[in-house]
C-alpha cells in the first residue's frame, strides 16, 4: 500500500505541505459545508483503466487517452475511440472515485449527479454510462455490483459540447441493491457494435446538499475510571445545534433513565473552522464517581449518548483484546477456534516454510511467525520492530496489567506473562531474517506472484538492521528474567547487527515499496542507545554522544509528533534515559529538549477544542497512531525523569477519550467498544473468510485529510467507514501497539 511507500524525509515534508496547502479553515458561509465536488477527471491523466476484447478501444497506458486538442472550458478532454466494430463483445472504462478505494456516497444520492461535458465526431454517438460499487462479503450477489443507464437516455450526443446531469439515484439504485457508502468507480462501456469517437470532459460528482454532523453528543464509550475526568462534547453544526452555553446535561443511569447527574454547558468554541465546522460545548461531570453504566442527554438534542461505564478497571477488557490482536495477526500457525473463537483459520501462507530470496541467489528459507503487518500478508523488519518496542515499553511501565494465562494463547500457562509469549513470536521471526554472515537484516517477506519471496535486491538494510537492534536490544532487558538463553540470543543477533552498520556506514534502502527509509539516522541512534542500556558497554555510548544532538530539532519543531517506523528519534532518547551509568550531561540535555517538547504538546492540547495533539489540520496517514505515540511517549519520559503530573495525565485520557468517541465522527475506532464503533476493517484476512465482522481490537488508521481530502469538508471528518478504504480504514500492528500500551495506562489507574 502507498502508505508504506512514503520515507521520513517525504513524510515530514508531507505535514508541512498540509498545512501550508491545504486545510487552513473556512468561513461559515452560506456554503461552507456543502458537500464537496469529487472529480473523476479533470487535467490530469485518468485514474482508471480501459480495455476492449480484441483492441477496438483506443487506450493510452491501460486507459483512456487524454486529448489537449479537443478542449472546452480550457480543460483537456478524455477520448472514448471504438476504432472499429466491436466483434469481441465488450470494451469498457473504468474511473476510479477515490484511488480505487471505496467512498461513501450516500449523502449524495438525494439530490447529487453524476456531471460531464460531452461531444462526439458524428453525432448520435451512444454508449452507457454508470457506477461500480464493491462489498468484500455480499450475500446473493458478486463482490463488485455494475449499474448501468445508456447517455441516450440523457442526451443527444451531437458534434458540439453540451453538459451531461444524471442523477445519482439512477446508477446508484440501492433497490437493485448497489451500496453507495461503498462506491468505487465510474463506467463507460459499450452499448452498440458500432466504431464511434466522443470527447468528455469535467467528469465529477456534485451535489447542493449540505454534508451532515454526526449525532451531537460525543463521549468516550468505553469509559472513565470514578476519580478521573470526566467529560463528553455537544457539538455540531451551528444553524443546527440547538444547545447553546449554559443549556442544561443530564447524566442518566441506563438501567433506568433516572438522573443520577445535572450540569451546565460549557461555550468551548462557537465555530471552529478547520478540523469539524462546529460549534462546541462540554459537558463536564468529573464530579459524578458512582460505578454504573450511563448516558448523556441534552434537552434540545434528540438523540442521547451512547452508553458509557464508570469503573476501576473499565480499560481491562479492551486491554485483552487490543493484545489479542497480535495472536489474530499470526503467521506460521493454524489459528485453533479454542484460541480464536469464531475466527478460527488455517496458517494463511505456508509457504514461509521455503520462501525464496528475490535474487535468486540463495537457497529458500524459513521464515515462518512473526505478524502478518495490516490489511496484507507482508512482515516488515522496521515495522515489527516498532510494534515490539511500544509493547515491551507497556510491560516494563506496567507489569501488573499483564499476566500468564492473561490473553488465552497457546503459550498462557507458562509461568510467563502473555504479552511477553506473543512478542517473542515475533522476535523469532525477526531473527531469521538476520543474514549469519554480514550481520545485517533483510528488510521484508512478501508475496511477489504466487510466491513468498525474502527482498534481498538490495542486500541487508541499514534501517531494518538498526530496528531490529533496537528491538532485540530492548528485549534483552525484558527477557533476560524470564529466559536467560532467549535473551541471550536476542542480544547477540543485536551485536552483530551493530557491526553490520559500523560496515555499512551510509544508508542502505530497502527495494522500494514498503518501508522503504532513505535516512537511518534516527534509528541507528535507537540502536545505540537500546544497546547501551542492554550492556553498558562504551562502544554503544561512545556513538550516542557522538550524535545525540541531530535530532535537537526534533524536540521543537512544531510539526514532530512522537516516534513512528522509520523514525524512532524518541525512542532513542528514552532508551537512553532508562540506562544505568547514562552520561549525566547528555541526560541533563535530553530533560531540557524533552521539557520543551512535552510543554509543546501540552500547549497544542490545550488549544485543540477536541483536546488531542493535532495541530489543527494536520490529519495524516494513521494519525490515530500518532495521537496515542504522543500520550504514550509524554508518559516514559516524564515517568523516567520523575516529572510524571496531572498534565502529562490530562494528555493521556484525552487520547483514549479522541480514539473511543469524543472526536467529530462520535465513532469509536476500536472494534468491539461503544455502541458506534469500527465493525469492518481493510483486510486480506477478513476480506475473504466468509465471515461476519472483525474481532474485537482492531483500529484502523483513522482520518486523512491528504489522500482522503475528498472525504469532507473538514479535516477531522475525512474518514471512510469501509473495509474497502486503505487510506483511512486499514489497520496496522504499530497502531494497535500504542493503543495496548494507553489501554493499560487507562487500566493502570
Amino acid at each position: 500500500m502507498k502508505r508504506k511507500i512514503i520515507s521520513v524525509v517525504l513524510f515530514f515534508s508531507l505535514m508541512i505541505g498540509i498545512l501550508i496547502l491545504g486545510f487552513a479553515g473556512i468561513e461559515a458561509t452560506d456554503s461552507y459545508r456543502q458537500l464537496l465536488d469529487i472529480q473523476i477527471f479533470r487535467d490530469t491523466p485518468l485514474n482508471g483503466w480501459a480495455d476492449s476484447g480484441g483492441n477496438e478501444l483506443e487506450t493510452d497506458n491501460g486507459t483512456l487517452p487524454m486529448d489537449w486538442n479537443e478542449m472546452y472550458n480550457d480543460l483537456p478532454s478524455l477520448r472514448i475511440n471504438v476504432t472499429e466494430e466491436v466483434t469481441s463483445g465488450w470494451w469498457v472504462s473504468s474511473s476510479a472515485i477515490n484511488n480505487w478505494c471505496t467512498i461513501d456516497l450516500s449523502q449524495y444520492i438525494e439530490s447529487g449527479y453524476l456531471e460531464f461535458n460531452i461531444k462526439g465526431e458524428k453525432g448520435g454517438e451512444t454508449f452507457l454510462v454508470g457506477a461500480r460499487d464493491e462489498v468484500k462479503e455480499r450475500a446473493g450477489l458478486p463482490q463488485e455490483l455494475e449499474l448501468l443507464e445508456s447517455i441516450s437516455e440523457y442526451c443527444e450526443v451531437t458534434t458540439k459540447w453540451q453538459s451531461v446531469k444524471i442523477p445519482l439515484k439512477d446508477i446508484m439504485d440501492s433497490e437493485k441493491g448497489f451500496e453507495a457508502e461503498k462506491a468505487k468507480s465510474i463506467i463507460f462501456a459499450k452499448e452498440t457494435s458500432d466504431p464511434m469517437k466522443v470527447w468528455i470532459n469535467n467528469v465529477r460528482i456534485t451535489s447542493k446538499d449540505d454534508e451532515k454532523s454526526a449525532p451531537a453528543i460525543k463521549v468516550n464509550q468505553v469509559g472513565f475510571i470514578p476519580n478521573g475526568d470526566k467529560y463528553a462534547l455537544v457539538t455540531g453544526f451551528a444553524e443546527e445545534l440547538e444547545a447553546d452555553e449554559g443549556s442544561i446535561f443530564y447524566v442518566k443511569n441506563s438501567s433506568d433513565d433516572k438522573v443520577v447527574y445535572e450540569g451546565s454547558l460549557e461555550l468551548i468554541s462557537e465555530f471552529e473552522a478547520i478540523d469539524s465546522g462546529e460549534k462546541i460545548l462540554k459537558a463536564d461531570f468529573t464530579e459524578l464517581t458512582k460505578e454504573g453504566v450511563y448516558y448523556i442527554s441534552v434537552d434540545s438534542v434528540e438523540e442521547n449518548s451512547p452508553a458509557f461505564s464508570i469503573e476501576e478497571g473499565v480499560y481491562s477488557d479492551i486491554l485483552i483484546d487490543t493484545s489479542r490482536y497480535y495472536y489474530y495477526q499470526r503467521q506460521g500457525i493454524d489459528l485453533e477456534e479454542k484460541y480464536a473463537n469464531y475466527y478460527s483459520r488455517s496458517d494463511l501462507t505456508p509457504e514461509d516454510k521455503q520462501a525464496v530470496f528475490a535474487t535468486g541467489t540463495k537457497e529458500p528459507i524459513d521464515v515462518t511467525k512473526g505478524w502478518y503487518d495490516a490489511g496484507d500478508s507482508g512482515k516488515y523488519v522496521n515495522a515489527g520492530a516498532t510494534a515490539v518496542s511500544d509493547l515491551l515499553w507497556a510491560y516494563e511501565m506496567f507489569p501488573d496489567q499483564f499476566g500468564d494465562n492473561h490473553l488465552n494463547i497457546p503459550e498462557s500457562n507458562n509461568g510467563i506473562p502473555d504479552i511477553l509469549d506473543e512478542i517473542r513470536w515475533e522476535l523469532e521471526w525477526m531473527l531469521k531474517m538476520q543474514d549469519s554472515n554480514s550481520g545485517g537484516f533483510y528488510p521484508r517477506v512478501q508475496y511477489q506472484g504466487e510466491q513468498r519471496v525474502i527482498m534481498d535486491q538490495n542486500g541487508c538494510t541499514t534501517d531494518d538492521t538498526a530496528s531490529a537492534i533496537g528491538a532485540l536490544g530492548h528485549a534483552y532487558v525484558v527477557y533476560k528474567d524470564f529466559d536467560e538463553s532467549f535473551a541471550n540470543e536476542c542480544l547477540e543477533s543485536a551485536k552483530k547487527g551493530w557491526v553490520f552498520l559500523q560496515n555499512n556506514q551510509y544508508n542502505i534502502a530497502s527495494p522500494d515499496g514498503p518501508y522503504t527509509v532513505y535516512n537511518d539516522k534516527a534509528d541507528r541512534l535507537w540502536a545505540s542507545s537500546s544497546l547501551f542500556r542492554a550492556t553498558g558497554e562504551s562502544e554503544y555510548n561512545d556513538y550516542f554522544r557522538e550524535n545525540y544532538k541531530d535530532f535537537e530539532y526534533a524536540f521543537t519543531d512544531q510539526y514532530s509528533y512522537a516516534h513512528s517506523w522509520g523514525n524512532m528519534w524518541l525512542t532513542a532518547y528514552l532508551c537512553y534515559l532508562a540506562s544505568d551509568n547514562a552520561d549525566k550531561d547528555i541526560v541533563n540535555w535530553t530533560e531540557n529538549m524533552f521539557d520543551k517538547w512535552l510543554d509543546k504538546t501540552i500547549e497544542t492540547v490545550e488549544n485543540n477544542p477536541w483536546n488531542n495533539v493535532v495541530m489543527s489540520g494536520n490529519y495524516f496517514w494513521g494519525i490515530n497512531m500518532q495521537i496515542l505515540n504522543t500520550s504514550m511517549d509524554a508518559y516514559i519520559g516524564s515517568q523516567l525523569l520523575g516529572k510524571y503530573d496531572e498534565k502529562v495525565e490530562e494528555i493521556a485520557y484525552n487520547a483514549l477519550n479522541w480514539i473511543l468517541g469524543t472526536n467529530p465522527l462520535r465513532y469509536s475506532f476500536v472494534s468491539g467498544y461503544g455502541e458506534d464503533c469500527t465493525t469492518e476493517i481493510f483486510s486480506e484476512i477478513y476480506d475473504s473468510d466468509g465471515k461476519e465482522g472483525i474481532p474485537n481490537g482492531y483500529m484502523p488508521g483513522g482520518p486523512n485529510v491528504y489522500q482522503g481530502a475528498g472525504l469532507s469538508n473538514f479535516a477531522a471528518k475525512c474518514y471512510s467507514m469501509s473495509n474497502g478504504d486503505w487510506e483511512t480504514n486499514e489497520h496496522t500492528i504499530y497502531w494497535n501497539s500504542p493503543l495496548v500500551f494507553m489501554s493499560a495506562f487507562g487500566n493502570s489507574k
